[in-house]
């Protein structure tokens, strides 16, 4: 049901280089041929464990992944998320290599006003990071002057979801 929301929520939005989910995933993955979705539902302990490891409260137990296919090859993996920063949404698209570090990220829609919106740069020192990797503001990842809440939540979300990736991928719930 929420799934069903967040793309709803974000095919209406369109006021970005980026438009509907479909068209986000394509320039994510130009050489896919198809996009697979996987739900991906966390146990409670799955949910525990994540907790840990990915150091913040995951926000949901439901995680859809887009595996990004030609052929039969898996050229990578996609998920939507969308999330509150300081009192409104943003809504990512983060991209995974078939190895599960970050390929990159993307903001959909970002709701706050826009001098806290994050940068390409600063999105950029995602790529190739991986699950071991800390993804702290101010420790491996640079902070954004007065956008704190926005670089977080970035990173929150990229924490949790590299680890929801991992988990589904060594479960083979993902292909």
């Amino acid at each position: 049901m929420r799934r069903g929301i967040l793309i709803a929520a974000v095919l209406s939005w369109s006021g970005a280089a980026f438009g509907a989910p479909p068209d986000a995933l394509r320039a994510a993955f130009p050489e896919a041929e198809r996009f697979d979705p996987t739900d991906v539902l966390l146990s409670e302990e799955m949910a525990r464990k994540l907790d840990e490891l990915a150091r913040s409260k995951i926000p949901e137990r439901m995680v859809t992944f887009y595996a990004a296919r030609k052929g039969d090859a898996v050229l990578g993996y996609a998920v939507l998320q969308s999330h509150v920063v300081r009192t409104k949404r943003e809504t990512l698209l983060i991209a995974f290599e078939p190895d599960g570090r970050i390929r990159r990220i993307v903001v959909l829609s970002f709701l706050e006003p826009p001098e806290y919106r994050p940068s390409e740069r600063w999105l950029g020192q995602f790529s190739g990071k991986g699950a071991t990797d800390r993804l702290a503001v101010g420790d491996d990842l640079a902070p954004i002057s007065g956008s704190t809440l926005s670089a977080r939540g970035v990173a929150e979300q990229s924490r949790w979801l590299l680890q929801a990736l991992q988990t589904a991928r060594q479960g083979r719930k993902v292909p």
